[in-house]
């Protein structure tokens, strides 16, 4: 039996935090023992508890930019010295045998592996972009203080290597798993919404940050509304904490074109996201940096929803263009509203592409090959 410490970034059910959910929840328990801890109680926590899941909340620092200081610096330091013991500890008594770090703003791995024998592995949900200076400091310290490193993409694998820190040889490319018997086709919002039946969909899911999109899925779409009176938007998601004002600027955008704001459906976050999917008839994923995957993306097209997405980073491995959706240029909006109209008017395409979306992503990015791709790497360390 081995007994694995997870270490997350957070406590939320977004996309690293599902892949974690999932990996944990699926790998083979005869053989593995996971022990999550988390730096704070939220959803993940109690989804993992619901499923009978070692879970502890031991408070530890993440790397965001309110640590990027000279101030912050310092505070980040003896946070991380005085968390990092706690956990060393924890890892003994619990007598673990792998740290699985899962995100780049986890760098209490580091500590492991200076100060302890248990093997590192490193799960990189990230394409780091900016702060260019912070971007080679992870990839230095991941390049430097781990014994396995897994990437979610290659995408996310060259962006690695680009760091000269990383050889391409020692990144392992993992894709993200969807567990098909999550998937449950049927209950929808519409009547929630006050959609009819014979109006069209078209959907935008993520976390309302700096870069995920919306504003480039809005602007993109507005003029389709505009001619057509059957189309409505959906975009489901909110912001950090502390973050509320982004999603008060998204409402006051949706608010700036009132003839078409009772077809635009701001709604927040959405636990029942089988029921978002299933009002979907398109999918739009446009963010305005490389996604490193895109598990929304994998998630709509089980759901038989083809994709319009930016030609870049992970959802460019997702989609194939012209059969599952469309790729388009990045940041190009007319082409990205071109895209989407290609498909709003043209049933008989877009139920084409629907039902290649669903066979691709259960063909290729399976719940099955992502677990026993982990466990057959977790018996690789075991054996170091």
């Amino acid at each position: 039996m081995m007994n694995i410490l997870y270490l997350h970034v957070g406590a939320e059910m977004y996309g690293s935090d599902k892949v974690l959910y999932q990996l944990v929840t699926n790998i083979d328990k005869t053989k593995f023992t996971p022990f999550v801890v988390l730096p704070e109680h939220g959803k993940l926590e109690q989804a993992l508890l619901e499923e009978h899941i070692n879970v502890s909340v031991i408070p530890y620092p993440i790397m965001r930019r309110s640590f990027f200081s000279p101030y912050g610096v310092i505070r980040y330091v003896y946070q991380f010295l005085l968390s990092s013991r706690k956990l060393a500890r924890f890892a003994r008594e619990k007598k673990v045998k792998l740290i699985h770090v899962n995100t780049i703003a986890v760098l209490e791995g580091v500590y492991f592996k200076l100060f302890t024998k248990i093997p590192v592995l490193w799960h990189v949900h990230e394409i780091l972009i900016k702060p260019r200076l912070i971007y080679k400091f992870t990839s230095f310290l991941i390049g430097h203080f781990s014994d396995k490193i897994v990437a979610i993409s290659k995408a996310t694998k060259r962006h690695l290597v680009q760091s000269k820190s990383i050889k391409s040889k020692d990144v392992s490319v993992i894709y993200n798993g969807l567990d098909f018997s999550k998937v449950s086709i049927g209950k929808n919002l519409r009547a929630e919404l006050e959609i009819a039946t014979t109006d069209l969909v078209v959907g935008h899911v993520g976390r309302v940050n700096a870069w995920k999109g919306q504003e480039d899925f809005l602007l993109a779409c507005f003029p389709l509304l505009e001619r057509n009176d059957h189309i409505h938007l959906i975009l489901s998601g909110n912001a950090f904490r502390g973050e509320e004002w982004r999603e008060k600027q998204l409402k006051e955008l949706i608010s700036k074109h009132s003839d078409i704001s009772g077809r635009v459906h701001y709604l927040g976050y959405r636990s029942d996201m089988n029921a978002v999917f299933n009002t979907l008839d398109l999918f739009v994923s446009c963010s305005t940096r490389p996604e490193p995957f895109s598990m929304v993306t994998i998630e709509a097209m089980a759901h038989s929803c083809p994709v319009v997405a930016y030609d870049v980073g992970g959802p460019a491995e997702i989609v194939l263009n012209e059969v599952t959706g469309k790729l388009v240029k990045f940041r190009e909006i007319n082409a990205l509203s071109q895209g989407i109209s290609d498909l709003v008017l043209n049933d008989s395409l877009r139920t084409s592409m629907g039902k290649a979306s669903e066979e691709r992503v259960k063909k290729d990015f399976s719940m099955e090959q992502f677990i026993s791709q982990f466990e057959a790497l977790y018996q690789q360390c075991q054996k170091r």
